[in-house]
């Protein structure tokens, strides 16, 4: 299984239209093949952090995942409201 983090850092005020432009990515997300879970979290500490935690089969459906139409559309959709680049990392849970 490989999980994902993606720490979302919002421009002052502007983390609810974030949560609102993630609708439609969560959604359709969920419905992909090899998408074990998908949701976005909000910082109890900072008011403009969100963390998007996800879970996958694999590194290969992740890579299908990142190529879809809603992601891409996605990343568009919040670039403005961006205080700093997304802060992504990627972890194997599989036991080696």
């Amino acid at each position: 299984m490989i999980i994902v983090t993606a720490t979302i850092t919002a421009n002052p005020g502007e983390r609810d239209k974030i949560i609102t432009k993630s609708q439609d990515l969560i959604e359709s997300t969920r419905l992909e093949s090899g998408c074990i879970s998908y949701n976005l979290y909000a910082s109890t500490e900072g008011d403009d952090i969100l963390l998007m935690l996800e879970q996958w089969e694999n590194l290969e459906v992740l890579e299908t995942h990142m190529q879809t139409e809603h992601f891409k559309a996605f990343g568009v959709a919040i670039e403005n409201f961006l205080a700093r680049k997304l802060d992504i990392a990627v972890y194997s849970a599989d036991k080696k």
